[in-house]
């Protein structure tokens, strides 16, 4: 632009110059002004048509710790903790990690799956839905976690011009209609009408595309369908092409299509993959990939507790994994592998196909590309230090570092490249209001309550420290019960008992949340000391908790003093099944000169949820 406004002024003025009328040395100034702004023209043709909106892909897998990858290997989690020593062997993330910039302070918001992908897609804290007893949907007919008025992720990024997919293992309930335009309740889901269209699922929630499973696939458990679903629709709807599987007091009850193979989703889902990629690259509009393999999550069915496919896209998995020590893995560490294949073969794809929005350029070059997991290992330790969670305590479904502490490694290409380390701490659920801010959209009081813009911490990995609190859900088993919560501040972290202030929770602590340990991170990574003990954290430890209780009572941990000027409750609570306008949430509810309330429902209608006492 600048090259253009002198060339216009040379042109305009070169007859003034030449009677006297505009100086030499004005003119020559210009021109020299005019030949450099060519030069810099001439190479920043990358700034100049770079389309301001990248690509997006998420692979978020299951159940993998940062000791399941070698891109972790020798890294310190915290400048003074020792180096993880031993790592399986990951060879398509090591490769993406000397691209990528890989963080050490990267966070789940729960230590189990379904709580996890609420947050990812809702930019809200875990506890904030109906899931407070346990973390996971459990092993029937689920009303979905996501209510129809709250806006996601890819919702937000279809407003702003994003093609949206999602590719595998949904997780966050869907309703099936059974037949008569109402919810199959069967707890088999036996009164499933296939040939209707699903009436909640990833379509009804900003994904223009899906493939994939509603849930967990293992066949003593869960009781979905073990069927495809394609955008909105059943792949298959006929009863006569449908078989009955399961083991155990499953057995010969959960439906499946007759060709179902637990060993072939993962090949499947990175087919699917491939494709809309594929179709991208003929597409003039910035996409969304949301890539959730189950894999390597627990599938236990009649041939052991995982199904691995002999290859993967033409890659030998099965008995193929090994630690970085040689030692070799076991069916699980081959899922880990089958996932590594999997994202490899995402990037060569990539590599490979021209960018329809950038002429000249791979579509690499046009896309932020997130690797993480869900949540920690679903193998190790539960309460002791775990290798596969890098050396961290605990594993999955406790709240311990191990549980929820993941893999977390970002490239967009000119932005944010590595190799390199960022110790900013950073959840999942920072996602939502990241990449609003790198598309450009300002969210709105009612969505993404508690999701921070880290925008500014990812691209310099110095700018820091983020001392924002971090709220986190799920400790399944002692020694807390099911309603245990954690904050993050810094390095600081407590942990209370009844911060989900769950009135059906039996012995809960009706959210009184009461300081159960307290740790400093900086000087005691592997929790092994519990500093409410001493005296001189007593203060730290108080303002933490009502910290927590603040944030989760007033239903909000991002600031909005900025929006809704003028009005009290921002919100009335209309994404709870209970509207709690009154305020008979269960605790005392006073409202300070200058606070605002985004929304009064904490709960949702349990049968046996009732209010502690009264609300003010």
């Amino acid at each position: 632009m600048l090259f253009n406004v002198a060339c216009e002024f040379l042109f305009k003025n070169r007859k003034k110059m030449f009677q006297g009328k505009l100086s030499p040395f004005t003119w020559f100034m210009t021109m020299g002004l005019a030949v450099q702004l060519t030069f810099v023209h001439a190479n920043s043709d990358e700034f100049l048509s770079r389309p301001a909106r990248p690509n997006i892909i998420i692979m978020m897998v299951d159940d993998m710790g940062l000791g399941d990858t070698s891109a972790y290997l020798n890294v310190r989690l915290e400048p003074h903790a020792d180096p993880i020593e031993k790592t399986l062997r990951t060879p398509n993330l090591d490769r993406f990690a000397k691209r990528a910039m890989l963080f050490t302070n990267a966070f789940a918001p729960a230590s189990m799956c379904s709580s996890t992908r609420y947050s990812l897609l809702t930019g809200r804290f875990a506890h904030r839905a109906y899931l407070k007893r346990q973390g996971w949907l459990p092993h029937g007919p689920n009303t979905p976690m996501i209510q129809r008025a709250l806006t996601t992720l890819p919702e937000m990024l279809q407003q702003n011009g994003y093609h949206t997919m999602a590719v595998g293992k949904y997780h966050v309930g869907m309703a099936f209609d059974n037949g008569y335009g109402a919810a199959a309740n069967h707890f088999d889901y036996h009164d499933v009408d296939f040939t209707r269209r699903i009436m909640d699922g990833p379509t009804h929630h900003g994904f223009h595309e899906f493939f994939g499973v509603p849930g967990n696939t293992e066949e003593s458990l869960d009781a979905e369908p073990r069927i495809y679903i394609r955008n909105d629709r059943w792949t298959v709807t006929d009863r006569d092409r449908m078989q009955l599987i399961g083991i155990k007091w499953r057995e010969d009850r959960i439906l499946a299509a007759k060709d179902w193979d637990l060993t072939q989703l993962g090949p499947d889902y990175l087919r699917e993959a491939l494709t809309f990629l594929h179709r991208q690259a003929d597409s003039r509009s910035p996409f969304f990939l949301y890539y959730v393999p189950n894999a390597n999550h627990l599938q236990v069915n009649p041939h052991g507790k995982y199904a691995v496919p002999d290859t993967i896209a033409g890659v030998s998995v099965k008995g193929q994994s090994r630690y970085t020590d040689g030692s070799a893995g076991t069916d699980r560490e081959d899922m880990v592998l089958e996932n590594d294949v999997a994202f490899g073969k995402l990037l060569d794809a990539l590599e490979r196909a021209e960018d329809p929005r950038w002429p000249g350029h791979k579509m690499i070059e046009n896309t932020l590309i997130i690797f993480t997991s869900d949540n920690g290992p679903n193998v190790g330790s539960n309460q002791g230090r775990s290798p596969e969670s890098g050396g961290l305590r605990g594993k999955k479904a406790r709240i311990w570092e191990g549980g929820i502490r993941v893999p977390f490694l970002l490239y967009w290409s000119g932005r944010i490249e590595g190799p390199g380390v960022n110790r900013n701490v950073f959840t999942l659920t920072d996602l939502y209001a990241t990449l609003a801010q790198l598309v450009g959209y300002t969210l709105e009081p009612q969505e993404a309550q508690d999701s921070y813009d880290c925008l500014d911490y990812w691209l310099d990995k110095n700018h820091g420290p983020d001392l924002r609190p971090r709220v986190f859900f799920c400790h399944l088993g002692p020694p807390y019960l099911n309603d245990a919560l954690a904050i993050r501040q810094g390095s600081r972290k407590l942990i209370v008992r009844g911060g989900v202030a769950l009135p059906s929770m039996p012995r809960g602590s009706l959210g009184a949340a009461v300081p159960a340990v307290f740790h400093n991170l900086d000087v005691d990574l592997y929790e092994t000391e519990n500093f409410t003990r001493d005296t001189s954290w007593d203060k730290p430890v108080r303002d933490m908790a009502q910290m927590l209780l603040k944030i989760h009572n007033r239903g909000h941990a991002r600031d909005l003093k900025a929006q809704g000027e003028g009005k009290l409750i921002l919100d009335d609570g209309w994404h709870n099944l209970r509207n709690d306008v009154n305020g008979a949430v269960g605790f005392e509810f006073r409202v300070r000169q200058g606070i605002r309330v985004t929304h009064l429902g904490m709960w949702d209608d349990h049968s046996k949820d009732r209010p502690v006492r009264s609300a003010r």
